[in-house]
């Protein structure tokens, strides 16, 4: 039987989280009643679409990169923070929340996913964040060095430059970043802030089903309705 306490630390040390200086308060952002789990879903973001589609798949625990506590953590639990706890609380599901500790990791993380997705050889670890190196480089069949950093990180196109890579992706960038990776000739492509930050979510689910057997399911971000906008 798997226990919330036994998949807390399973994940703790799979992504060594405690090592890491975060911005995100990661670990458990809410509880619930009991200790047993029979199924855990994974998504990108703790949203209330999310908490209510891990109660529909039967979930005891939802697991996400991008939690609701951040820095100083929750002041208040009114607005959209308010709705995904009620949500939670209504389902009894707890909310862990992990963030740069899977970005960064080699194993399951973010970026060496997508740089394996890619093709990438010769990994090597690039791009410091808030004093952690979240990112990756990789060279092609081709030969060609390509930096990796998933999210919205393309402040690091200058770096990835410098680096000697000739093509960086990231999920999304401002525009000052777009105009900073034109003056310095970087090659950059921008393939989506939720779209680059499943890789990582995906391979933690099916690493937990192997060493827990316990059964896990990702959970897509609903698409959405397309809008029909009639301003006349």
């Amino acid at each position: 039987m798997a226990t919330l306490e036994k998949i807390v630390s399973w994940i703790d040390t799979a992504l060594d989280v405690a090592a890491f200086s975060d911005v995100s308060n990661n670990g458990v952002q809410i509880d619930r009643e009991g200790a047993e789990i029979t199924k855990v879903a994974f998504a990108v973001d703790a949203s209330v679409a999310a908490v209510e589609a891990a109660a529909t798949a039967g979930a005891q625990l939802l697991v996400v990169h991008h939690g609701i506590s951040w820095g100083g953590g929750i002041t208040r639990v009114t607005g959209g923070v308010g709705r995904v706890v009620r949500a939670a609380m209504k389902a009894n599901l707890a909310l862990y929340a992990v963030h740069l500790p899977l970005d960064a990791n080699h194993q399951y993380g973010n970026n060496y996913e997508l740089a394996r997705y890619l093709g990438l050889k010769s990994l090597a670890p690039a791009f410091v964040y808030h004093g952690e190196t979240i990112g990756v480089t990789g060279v092609l069949p081709n030969g060609r060095k390509v930096g990796v950093c998933s999210g919205g990180a393309g402040e690091f196109a200058e770096a990835a430059k410098a680096l000697g890579c000739d093509l960086y992706i990231t999920g999304e960038a401002s525009w000052g970043d777009v105009i900073a990776a034109e003056n310095c000739g970087m090659k950059m492509i921008c393939a989506g802030h939720y779209e680059t930050e499943t890789f990582g979510v995906k391979a933690l689910a099916k690493a937990m089903k192997r060493a827990l057997k316990v059964q896990t399911e990702f959970l897509p971000r609903p698409k959405a309705a397309n809008l029909d906008l009639d301003l006349a």
